[in-house]
């Protein structure tokens, strides 16, 4: 195996190690909040804790593959870029041909 092949190979077993750390992070959450009112730890003192660990997680993905995660975002999206070549050649084939 090459050494390009090998650094792939470790990247993604990287990133599997992420997602099994976010899974066990969740499942660490789900028993947290059962106990959280008979321990005395605030909501707020572990919605911090897992801000934290979140982000030494991206911090870690973004360090070793250069790819990072972004929460999905609402809105209204922009219309597509096209270049004048292609708008071109799509304004000539909807007028049958003849440029506008």
């Amino acid at each position: 195996m090459n050494r390009s092949d090998r650094e792939w190979e470790i990247k993604l077993q990287l990133m599997g190690a992420i997602s099994r750390s976010q899974e066990a992070l969740a499942r660490i959450l789900e028993n947290a909040a059962d106990v959280t009112e008979h321990v005395g730890v605030s909501p707020s003192t572990l919605q911090e804790h897992v801000r934290v660990l979140n982000g030494m997680q991206g911090a870690l993905l973004r360090t070793v593959t250069g790819q990072s995660w972004r929460p999905p975002v609402a809105g209204t999206p922009a219309a597509p870029w096209l270049s004048e070549a292609v708008r071109c050649k799509q304004a000539s084939s909807e007028t049958g041909g003849v440029p506008n």
